[in-house]
């Protein structure tokens, strides 16, 4: 939305909605029912912390970041519930209980993840920027590789020295790259590319 990829009008229009359920369907939830994406989109907008329009200015900035912060505690005060529920009042450490995630806030997350594949992630505009960012993640693997363990941070240096072959000393580097934010990933890559 900040970008300007997503206008948040335009998921009132059904066939906007219609594209995203066939994207969630695809890529997410291929067992969504008929009108169940749509309905968690509508649930979503109808929401007052929705924020349906944005113009870029201080109030609405600060509305989408309420929105956001919404949004998670919702979705995670509904799985805590429903945990909570199946497993009961008690401490639920390490493998004391499953997480239980409701039909209907899976949808939702499905149903925002859509409306992400749809604007941001397959957006013809955006595919040279996700080329080159998978290039130079595969450039940072092979430069890591190379240098491993020493050019590791220490948990993953010992995961790349307990690896019993080199399929899990690879594991060991790509969880490195997986740890990096953006950012880091391309400081790293300008590093180990000299």
């Amino acid at each position: 939305v900040v970008g300007g990829h997503v206008d948040p009008r335009s998921l009132a229009d059904p066939g906007v909605v219609a594209e995203v359920d066939d994207r969630v369907r695809s890529w997410y939830l291929p067992d969504a029912g008929p009108g169940e994406v749509a309905e968690a989109l509508s649930r979503l907008r109808a929401l007052p912390e929705w924020v349906g329009e944005f113009d870029a200015g201080y109030r609405a900035l600060a509305a989408l970041k309420d929105m956001t912060s919404q949004l998670v505690g919702r979705f995670t005060g509904a799985v805590e519930a429903a945990t909570r529920q199946r497993s009961g009042p008690g401490q639920l450490t390490r493998y004391a209980a499953d997480v239980v995630v409701p039909r209907a806030t899976l949808v939702e997350i499905a149903a925002l993840k859509g409306v992400a594949a749809v604007y941001v992630m397959t957006a013809v505009d955006r595919q040279p920027r996700y080329l080159r960012q998978r290039e130079l993640l595969a450039e940072l693997v092979e430069a890591l590789t190379a240098r491993a363990p020493e050019e590791l941070e220490p948990p993953f240096a010992a995961a790349w020295r307990d690896a019993r072959d080199d399929a899990g000393r690879v594991r060991a580097v790509i969880d490195q790259v997986a740890s990096l934010t953006d950012g880091s990933a391309v400081v790293w890559h300008g590093r180990l590319r000299r």
